[in-house]
């Protein structure tokens, strides 16, 4: 019986190939958007009439000056505020106070007070990292490794009784636990864990029940995918250095004849690799530790080999093979 034909086999494997690695890279996580496992469960025992849910949209990460730039909404319960589309119209007056660099409370005056029957609407918030919840690693330098923690915390209080006087003596506010819930964008090329914090002397459960103040934390890295894409990008760039590096070897020892042709090969080699270097997912900045283990070592390889073969070309009339 007649096997299939060298063809066959050719499209059979490189069809196999294709479908495997569209399958890998999907498996890969690409960005993702959770809390854990300890605020998934405190959220859940308590009501929806007991607590507040805050949805965080983050809008962008710059590791070098590592600062998070967020978009916060908040939903009160039904007794507190009435639900729309994009704000929510509170019942009392409201005060917030959420602990930022920057912050646009998008409220009239910017001082995070909304009367009674008053839009509340989305704030934006500058935040700087502390990196309280990483231990190593937080710093762009380790890029695609890098990790980032972020704290968020605040107050959120409804004046329930006292308004209609001066006498501030005779208010009464009231406060709920705060919880980030999941929210449906994630940011591009980062993984983001959400967690409530405690303050000192206290415990999460005990911090999130009181409801007087919040503290959640934001741990930050880079996808899977990201890794797996530099990684490849990385055996690219080892592979041009040394391929120019194992040429000149062959020019060197009168292997291979000096020729135009692989000159135009190392040029082409260094160049391409330069242009690769601006498009790396992440967009890390010049100088990181995958420039000075990996990319410059190789178009250094790369330039020299040019430059010696150059040498070599211009400087033998006749070449005899060894």
């Amino acid at each position: 019986m007649k096997g299939p034909s060298k063809k066959t086999l050719f499209w059979l494997i490189s069809g196999t190939i294709f479908l495997s690695l569209v399958t890998f890279l999907n498996a890969l996580d690409s960005g993702s958007y959770k809390l854990d496992s300890k605020s998934s469960q405190l959220w859940a025992q308590s009501g929806d009439e007991e607590k507040i849910g805050m949805y965080v949209q983050l809008l962008d990460f710059n590791s070098s000056s590592q600062t998070l730039k967020a978009r916060v909404w908040l939903r009160p319960p039904e007794k507190y505020a009435y639900s729309l589309d994009s704000s929510v119209q509170v019942l009392y007056d409201t005060a917030i106070d959420i602990s930022a660099s920057t912050i646009n409370y998008n409220s009239e005056g910017n001082v995070g007070y909304w009367a009674a029957n008053q839009y509340l609407r989305a704030i934006d918030v500058e935040l700087d990292a502390d990196n309280s919840q990483v231990k190593s690693l937080y710093n762009d330098k380790w890029f695609p490794f890098d990790r980032y923690s972020v704290a968020l915390t605040g107050q959120i209080r409804f004046l329930v009784s006292g308004s209609g006087t001066e006498n501030t003596k005779d208010d009464v506010w009231e406060s709920l636990p705060i919880g980030i819930q999941p929210y449906t964008a994630s940011l591009s090329g980062w993984s983001a864990e959400y967690k409530l914090d405690s303050f000192a002397g206290e415990t999460v459960e005990s911090t999130f029940s009181d409801g007087q103040y919040f503290t959640s934390d934001i741990i930050l890295e880079r996808t899977t995918l990201n890794k797996v894409l530099l990684l490849l990008l990385g055996l690219i760039f080892l592979s041009g250095g040394f391929s120019m590096l194992f040429l000149f070897r062959s020019i060197f020892l009168a292997h291979r004849p000096p020729s135009l042709s692989g000159l135009i090969w190392a040029g082409s080699t260094a160049f391409t690799m330069i242009s690769t270097r601006t498009i790396i997912p992440g967009d890390p900045r010049i100088g990181v530790k995958f420039d000075l283990f990996i990319f410059y070592p190789s178009l250094v390889m790369c330039f020299i080999s040019a430059g010696s073969m150059f040498y070599l070309w211009i400087s033998k009339e006749t070449w005899t093979p060894d």
